[in-house]
Order: C-alpha cells, then structure tokens, then sequence
C-alpha cells in the first residue's frame, strides 16, 4: 500500500503581516519660554492578509471498487488538483484525513474496513495541493461533504515518542539538508517483509508526523533540527530470525541519527458519530 504526498511545494503561504500603529512625537522649543510642545500622529492600523479559503474538491466521481481484490490499493495527488485512488476503503481515507492510526480511532462501522472504493475528484478551479496539511483537509472534506462524517475528538495522556538526535549536532549519513532542485515529497511502501520510506524537502515535523504509524504511537519532533531534508530508509516492519534488513529503530539510529525516547504526552483518539455510504456522484 502506498500513499504518496503532494509533490508541489510545501512551504507557501505561511506569512503573518500586521502593522501596529506609530505613534510620531515632535518636539517644538519656543526661544522666549524654552516650553515644549508635543504632538503625535497615528498612522493608518493595516489589517492583516485575509488566509486564503480551505480548498475543497468541487467534483468527485466514488464509485465500489469492482475489482474483486486484483486491483492494489493506491492513493496519487496529480497536477490539476486531481485526486485519485484505487480500491481504497474508508478507514485509509480517515487515516489521511486525521493523520492517525486504527488504534486511535472508535466508533466505526465494520464496513469501512471490508468495502472499497475509487475515487476520482478535481479541486476548485485546479488549485494545486501544496502542503501536507491541504492534503488532509481536502480528505476531511469529502468524508464530510459525501460520506456524512461527523466526530469528536478525545484527549488523554499516554505512551509517546520524542523524536531526537542520537548524538547532538551529528546527522546520520543517509540524512541530507535539502538542495534547491529537491521537490516535496513523502512516501511509505511496505509489502509486508520490507518497509521504504523516502523523503525529500521535509521539515522534521513532518518526518515525525510520518513516523506515527510506524512506530505504533504519536511521534514528537524533539530534535531541534531547522531547515528541508531528504533520506530514504529500509527496514524490517517485523523481525524475524531470517529478516535481512534492521528494525526501524536501528536504521533511524545508524543512518539518520535519530532515535525514538520513550516518554509521556496527550494523545487523541477521533471517536467516530456517523458515517454512511457515500452519497450519489
């Protein structure tokens, strides 16, 4: 199963502009009563820019995948703002939405795991999926708009992981601040026995982010680490006696100089009100 980011860049749009007013003080002497006069002008407050509106899939065609289990599993943000996956169920596309695991997540029908579905959908006007968390949010939608979902969210403390240096101020070798032609992109491959993850302009936020579901529970950025870097890792999901390639924790750890620390924090769980077959194309 494999579920590829966008590949358009990640970092637009993140600005704040606000101008406080100035107060302007002037000072006049006056020779025959050396007296002071003051007076202040106050400029124009300017508002800050408007953030532009969540983007929204304006068509999507869903229809029961009929390919009787042939067909891979796929997800693909193409140029256009197109969105496409095959054979993809319900509880994959909650996973995108939320960025969560199956553990953190309740109240669910069984068919969200046993049907399929393709998907075909066009943003507004083709605007293009730029950031991870526009991905997201244009999967929340159409799980809003056509599926019917409604949720709440639960908060309780629990296991994490902090993400962090395994030796402070050293990187690993296979990870690489990003150069210029580097183009935003995050993927996950597993077949079960071998496990990929490649990455290219991603802040550690999001590498953490990414990490969640493979390492069973929330992953925190601790590492302090500024700036877009690229890797790719291999390893075992499972090890056993004949496996031929390292755990996660040990790739993490020898090629990108991260570890995972134990330790506390809030984690969420998305409790699931209603959901229902999607609604008519």
């Amino acid at each position: 199963m494999m579920t590829t980011l966008p590949t358009k860049s990640f970092r637009t749009g993140r600005f704040l502009a606000l101008l406080l007013p100035i107060a302007i003080g002037s000072l006049h002497l006056s020779a025959q009563s050396q007296s002071v006069a003051q007076s202040q002008t106050q400029s124009p407050t300017v508002s800050p820019p408007a953030a532009p509106p969540p983007l929204r899939f304006e068509v999507a065609s869903i229809h029961p995948d009929r390919s009787a289990g042939d067909e891979p599993s796929d997800r693909r943000v193409l140029p256009g703002g197109r969105f496409v996956a095959t054979a993809t169920t319900v509880r994959t596309l909650i996973r995108i939405a939320f960025g969560t695991d199956d553990n953190r997540m309740s109240g669910a029908p069984g068919w969200i795991d046993s049907e399929t579905f393709d998907i075909n959908a066009t943003t507004a006007d083709h605007a293009e999926v730029s950031t991870p968390q526009q991905f997201q949010q244009l999967i929340l939608s159409l799980l809003e708009d056509r599926f019917q979902l409604k949720f709440h969210r639960e908060q309780k403390e629990g296991p994490v992981y902090w993400l962090e240096l395994d030796k402070p101020g050293k990187l690993g070798p296979a990870l690489k601040l990003s150069t210029p032609a580097s183009k935003p992109n995050l993927s996950t491959n597993s077949n079960g026995s071998k496990a990929v993850m490649k990455a290219s302009k991603m802040f550690m936020a999001d590498i953490a982010a990414a990490l969640r579901r493979q390492a069973g529970r929330p992953v925190e950025d601790h590492t302090d680490l500024k700036g877009d870097f690229d890797f790719q890792i291999e390893w075992a999901p499972e090890e056993t006696p004949d496996s031929t390639d390292p755990s996660l924790f040990t790739v993490l750890k020898e090629q990108l100089g991260l570890k995972l620390q134990s330790a506390k924090g809030i984690t969420e769980t998305v409790v699931i009100d209603h959901i229902t077959h999607p609604s008519a194309n």
